[in-house]
């Protein structure tokens, strides 16, 4: 099995942001990579730039990419090995891609048919998708933290790749799955710098700190390992949140607290939640972070339903 570490990896590949969105190519090319892998198209970790590759990745890209998004996968294929979890190798083995080579530009497919011999994938992670449970956890992690909103057109057509019908995912099991959890944790909790968005309370001592990672619509529900569907927050906060006794509230111009009529300030432990009302939420320095409309929407919705009990 995947470590948290190495998941986490995975869950914070580099993407161009220059359109102002990030680019889909490393993920969709990886998905492609873990289709191949269940195809039986290599047993010994070595992929050449093929045809069938490049066509999988276009169809992938066709599913979730943008006006303006290409489906040339000679920039993911090069740039994919700054990631640690993929290398390009000369036909001596030699790795072609070193650290720092090549930051804003990559290599044509002509050059790399000429140049490479293969491509691998980092050996543990090839090991984890031979196993056939491991690759559908590693392919599912993907879209969560990629393509939730195109989880069930992506799963379509790995359906029709493999000529295969995917059994109804049960949203129990979809949850279950606690290194996808700590990996969208560990995510959560560096973008908030692991500050309490509602407290500002911040406490790290190596791995211990008193945030946890709470997603804004459950995961079980959509599968959705965004972090724009993530917020940090203290351990109380994180309590209080999960019954709808705070939710982050987008108004006009920024995103406040708000809390349910039912508290009431004379009783205990009602007063500190509603000092909280109308205040600012600490936001991550990076806006594409930023909690995204719907989770909101979800949660101001689930606000109402408390404030009528």
């Amino acid at each position: 099995m995947l470590s948290e570490e190495q998941l986490s990896t995975l869950y914070n590949l580099k993407r161009d942001r220059g359109s102002g969105w990030e680019k889909p190519y490393k993920p969709a090319l990886l998905l492609a990579l873990v289709d191949l892998v269940e195809a039986g198209a290599d047993e010994n970790n070595r992929f050449p730039l093929s045809d069938g590759l490049i066509a999988r990745y276009r169809d992938y890209i066709a599913v979730v990419g943008r006006e303006g998004d290409h489906n040339q996968i000679h920039y993911p294929f090069w740039h994919l090995c700054g990631d640690g979890i993929w290398m390009v190798k000369a036909p001596t083995g030699e790795a072609l891609y070193r650290p720092g080579d090549n930051a804003a530009s990559s290599p044509s497919v002509t050059w790399l048919r000429a140049r490479m011999g293969h491509a691998s994938l980092e050996p543990t992670l090839f090991r984890e998708l031979c196993d056939p449970i491991q690759r559908e956890h590693i392919r599912r992690a993907l879209i969560a933290r990629y393509f939730p909103n195109h989880r069930d057109a992506l799963l379509r057509l790995v359906s029709t790749y493999h000529q295969i019908e995917k059994a109804a995912e049960d949203p129990a099991e979809r949850a279950a799955d606690p290194v996808r959890s700590a990996a969208f944790a560990r995510t959560i909790k560096e973008v908030y710098d692991y500050r309490c968005a509602a407290s500002g309370v911040r406490f790290r001592l190596g791995d211990l700190t008193i945030v946890d990672a709470c997603h804004l619509i459950p995961f079980a529900e959509t599968g959705n390992d965004h972090p724009t569907n993530g917020i940090a927050l203290s351990k109380n906060h994180h309590w209080a949140f999960d019954r709808h006794l705070i939710t982050p509230y987008a108004t006009e111009t920024k995103l406040v607290l708000r809390t349910p009529p039912c508290l009431d300030d004379r009783l205990e432990g009602h007063k500190e939640l509603l000092q909280l009302e109308g205040r600012s939420v600490l936001l991550p320095r990076e806006k594409r972070f930023w909690p995204a409309d719907d989770g909101l929407q979800w949660r101001a919705e689930r606000l109402r339903k408390t404030a009528t009990k």
